[in-house]
């Protein structure tokens, strides 16, 4: 009996390129904001204005309650602000995780999977950056923008 000697096994390129992960980030980081946002948007609507009784001991309760509420307003403003810009960036970062996966980093996918990625994908991105546009409209922006 003869030993064997083992085959040698083929190659295979398996290092991912450093940038693989950059979709990923993205669509983690867009989550995070939206989340964010929500916490935010919770935040201005579960705090409450304060109460005319508990001025009752300054000097000029109808002043202190006054400045008082301005300020309650002011913050319950800056808390939409905040939900407003995160819950935006968070939906544009989504939108750029989503296309970057779909151009780069899926060719471990199926040609099917992708086209149904990139149309959806498009579509998302129509919707975002365009508004009251029927989907009538969009198929003829589209076929615009290929002739």
């Amino acid at each position: 009996m003869e030993a064997q000697s083992p085959l040698p096994s083929p190659k295979t390129n398996t290092t991912k390129s450093k940038f693989a992960g950059i979709s990923d980030a993205f669509i983690i980081c867009a989550l995070l904001f939206i989340v964010a946002s929500l916490v935010f948007n919770w935040m201005a609507s579960y705090d409450n204005p304060p109460k005319e009784d508990d001025f009752s001991e300054f000097s000029d309760p109808y002043d202190a309650y006054q400045n008082a509420l301005e300020n309650h307003q002011e913050k319950i403003r800056g808390f939409e602000g905040i939900y407003s810009l995160f819950s935006s960036m968070g939906v544009v970062m989504l939108v750029g995780g989503l296309f970057y996966k779909t151009v780069s980093d899926s060719s471990h996918l199926p040609d099917w999977v992708r086209v149904a990625m990139m149309g959806g994908v498009l579509y998302f991105m129509i919707r975002l950056f365009t508004t009251d546009l029927s989907l009538m409209d969009q198929i003829e922006l589209i076929a615009l923008l290929n002739s």
